[in-house]
């Protein structure tokens, strides 16, 4: 299968465990190809316990198979996964490059709820 994005720059790699839905109250399993909101662990946990809002970004993930093919559109997802990040906004390019490293943990949210959390495994 196509990759389903097309820019090159501001990728990296991440594992990202899916939450089960009974979890999540979402009605079925996302798909590939989801536009996730991302934001970073650090700071969805400060903000949650004073009540400002986290800063989002659009940082959408591409979930790839055993063999780094990317999953169809029409497979549900669950559990934990592979994923190509791909930063949208070129111009956030560069501000999320000087906070990512291999470690750095995350959320994929849905409005404001998290739906999965993960963590970046590689940089380009």
């Amino acid at each position: 299968m196509a990759r389903l994005f097309k820019n090159s720059d501001g990728h990296f790699d991440a594992e990202i465990d899916i939450y089960p839905i009974e979890k999540t109250g979402r009605k079925s399993h996302p798909l590939n190809g989801i536009r996730w909101a991302f934001a970073y662990a650090e700071d969805f946990a400060k903000n949650t316990k004073n009540g400002t809002p986290t800063q989002i970004s659009d940082v959408w993930p591409e979930f790839l198979d055993e063999s780094g093919q990317t999953i169809p559109t029409d497979v549900p997802l669950m559990g934990m996964l592979k994923a190509r990040m791909h930063i949208v906004s070129p111009e956030m390019v560069s501000v999320h490059m000087t906070r990512l490293k291999v470690g750095t943990k995350f959320y994929c949210l849905d409005g404001i709820r998290p739906r999965a959390q993960g963590v970046v495994t590689a940089l380009d």
